[in-house]
């Protein structure tokens, strides 16, 4: 009769299988994305955007499904006439958003008085300011329980500076990380090579003699993450999130460049499930 392993066994087993599977060398630093990747939103966004219509008590406040689309299209809008959430501008930031949601209301077919328009920003505004906005991935924190003390962390994100600012140190998962390059601080975002150039300057202050080929990105976006990373000269692990609930991908009208060997099994080989994948296999590497 054959024996089968206990389940713990064949878990430990499955998971130095997947780390094996990637091929990292040499890394001594690793780029972190944010939003799908350290951190996701703690429920419906467009719930969050319709709770606060009912709270500013709008005249005709729009529902969840009514949101939905206008809150697609018109973050696609506005990221493309006014990328990088504005920008190191006076009109980045909390001037974009204040801008996007009032797009959003038209797309949605309502209207409201600017009094009105004004507490339903604040509220929306202060939600996503708020631990009631987002929460840290279970993975995510598991990685950074796990992995090597010794690797120098940063943030390369596509994300507001509010995130680097307040949101992480919020939800108390700021202190690993000794750089933070955020798309609106830099005004280019993921794949532009500028955003990781940026990313690679922050990360020399602390290992001056750091090379590329020495860093490796991780993030959930194909063409922001890895094929952006990989064609600047990192390397990179792209983390498949189509099976964790909750992780929406916002930016995918995003396109892939082209990079020195770029294939499916290239990409294939470089995906895992989890940051704890990761984890392992920097360790892995390391012995």
């Amino acid at each position: 009769m054959r024996r089968v392993a206990p389940r713990h066994l064949l878990v430990v087993a499955m998971a130095a299988r997947r780390a094996s599977a990637l091929a990292l060398r040499g890394v001594r630093a690793v780029s972190l994305d944010i939003t799908g990747t350290l951190l996701t939103h703690k429920g419906s966004v467009v719930q969050a955007y319709a709770d606060a219509a009912a709270w500013a008590r709008l005249p005709d406040p729009p529902s969840a499904a009514e949101l939905k689309p206008a809150f697609k299209q018109a973050y696609k809008e506005r990221c493309i006439e006014a990328p990088c959430f504005g920008g190191p501008t006076p009109e980045g930031g909390r001037a974009w958003w204040r801008g996007t949601i009032k797009r959003v209301l038209e797309l949605s077919g309502k209207s409201c008085d600017d009094a009105a328009f004004d507490r339903y920003f604040r509220r929306v505004y202060q939600h996503f300011c708020s631990p009631k906005g987002y929460e840290v991935l279970p993975d995510a924190a598991e990685f950074l329980n796990k992995v090597d003390p010794g690797l120098l962390l940063g943030i390369t994100s596509n994300t507001p500076s509010r995130h680097a600012d307040s949101v992480l140190p919020m939800l108390g998962v700021h202190d690993g990380f000794k750089w933070f390059t955020c798309s609106q601080d830099v005004g280019h975002e993921k794949p532009s090579p500028e955003i990781f150039e940026a990313a690679f300057d922050q990360a020399r202050f602390w290992l001056p003699d750091l090379e590329k080929h020495e860093v490796l990105h991780v993030g959930d976006s194909l063409a922001c993450d890895f094929c952006g990373a990989r064609a600047f000269g990192f390397q990179a692990v792209l983390l498949d999130r189509s099976n964790t609930p909750g992780v929406v991908a916002y930016q995918d009208w995003m396109t892939a460049p082209e990079y020195p060997g770029k294939s499916e099994s290239d990409v294939r080989d470089g995906t895992v499930e989890s940051l704890v994948d990761v984890a392992d296999a920097l360790a892995a590497a390391g012995r």
